[in-house]
């Protein structure tokens, strides 16, 4: 009896999504680059050239309209929805093919104009109040300024700096650039640090003997990350790309210098501590070495800090730091008290202390839990990323950026449920920033 015919070889489909997934960032990218667009929040300051960048020839007219907001917000969705389309169906796609997508993306990203926020001029006012006008960051902000030149371009006017001592030295050497020439330096060093952390990512799934194509699409390709980190030029990029050098020197047997590394992290920004603890568990046999070695990084830190700037800049280094004292509307903690306040009696303002603090002891709890099954052999990377997510459904202060906190562990993590709850609280976030 004859053999059946060899069934005909499956498309690729990964490749067909990957493909889409390029197409529809092109828009995302290049349509909010026109004067006044809703999209790029700084034009309340003007609408130079070096503001909209090099795409603003590809910018339509629409953007300040009032559909921008709404058709934006589709654009993510479609992006989102490719983007589980890809992941799902990596196993398609070599990895030199991702690898080019990734890095085409990014420097797509990075010719578009800051979307959805004004923080990357907050960065070079804070340096400007510091080295032009001589006054601390931590205790002057830009509206105390207001002829700077960065001021009409910048958010959060009336708010001084809540960033780690370590990324506002950083920072002082963009004050003697133009505007323009801070910004365009921040973007491009928010890219480079993207690209870092997908490489960081791939090393550290090598080495622990995954295939790395799927944790790096998963952390690459995300449009939080395209969108806001890398258009946006985010710090985030620069924590989490210290972050995970140490988490790679950890998983190489590194595992003092990894906890260190880590700890140095929180010096950009207070949130990179929170990963600390649980590569100081997973040391195990090594536990003390490695939790001398982060005191010290700690110590350093906070030694930078306090000559730098004195003790006003300590505040910036709390883990719930200033921002849990303002409010996200898609925030968790925001949307609880806010159903109460329509369920029960009273206003939601009513609410929403005792609901922070319910919330803040429920991510204690986590937390705790979460440390002692590391500390018990549970994989620390895992471990490090459930609690990640714990943080940010507990905190008040919910952004889209913030997901970079996340994605690399849930990418690295052999449990899939944490990179399934990754994606669904990145789909709760596509909304937030939109003008809708």
């Amino acid at each position: 009896m004859a053999e059946a015919a060899p069934r005909a070889r499956p498309a690729r489909l990964g490749l067909v999504a990957l493909g889409a997934l390029c197409a529809a960032y092109v828009p995302l990218a290049t349509l909010p680059a026109a004067p006044g667009s809703d999209l790029v929040l700084a034009t309340v300051g003007g609408s130079p050239g070096w503001l909209l960048g090099p795409l603003r020839f590809a910018g339509l007219d629409g953007a300040d309209g009032p559909l921008a907001g709404p058709l934006f917000y589709a654009g993510l969705w479609v992006a989102l929805l490719l983007y589980v389309a890809v992941l799902v169906r990596s196993a398609d796609i070599p990895a030199r093919v991702a690898v080019a997508a990734i890095v085409g993306l990014h420097a797509l990203f990075l010719l578009a104009p800051p979307l959805l926020s004004q923080d990357v001029f907050s960065y070079i006012a804070y340096a400007r109040i510091g080295v032009e006008h001589g006054l601390s960051p931590y205790t002057t902000s830009p509206s105390d300024v207001p002829a700077d030149a960065v001021y009409p371009f910048a958010g959060s006017k009336g708010a001084v700096s809540a960033y780690g001592p370590a990324f506002t030295l950083l920072t002082y050497p963009l004050s003697g650039l133009s505007v323009a020439g801070a910004f365009w330096t921040l973007k491009v060093v928010a890219a480079l640090c993207s690209l870092g952390i997908v490489a960081l990512v791939w090393r550290v799934a090598e080495a622990l003997g995954r295939d790395p194509v799927l944790p790096a699409l998963a952390v690459g390709l995300n449009p939080h990350v395209l969108v806001h980190v890398v258009a946006g030029a985010h710090n985030e990029a620069l924590v989490v790309l210290i972050t995970m050098a140490g988490v790679l020197a950890f998983v190489r047997g590194r595992q003092r210098a990894g906890p260190a590394v880590a700890t140095a992290a929180a010096s950009v920004k207070a949130s990179a501590g929170l990963i600390v603890p649980f590569l100081v568990a997973g040391a195990r046999r090594r536990v003390r070495g490695s939790l001398i070695a982060s005191a010290v990084a700690a110590a350093l830190v906070g030694l930078v800090a306090l000559i730098g700037f004195g003790s006003h800049s300590l505040d910036a280094l709390g883990l719930l730091s200033s921002n849990q004292e303002r409010t996200s509307r898609f925030s968790l903690p925001y949307k609880t008290a806010e159903l109460l306040g329509t369920l029960l009696p009273g206003d939601r303002l009513d609410y929403r202390s005792a609901v922070r603090i319910v919330f803040a002891l429920a991510f204690a709890a986590t937390f705790a839990l979460l440390l002692r099954q590391t500390w018990r052999g549970a994989d620390p990377l895992a471990m490090a990323g459930w609690a990640t997510l714990a943080v940010l459904l507990a905190s008040a202060w919910l952004v889209p950026w913030y997901a970079l906190w996340l994605l690399p562990f849930a990418a690295l993590a052999a449990d899939r449920r944490l990179l399934a709850a990754t994606i669904a609280l990145s789909a709760w976030m596509l909304a937030i920033a939109v003008p809708l």
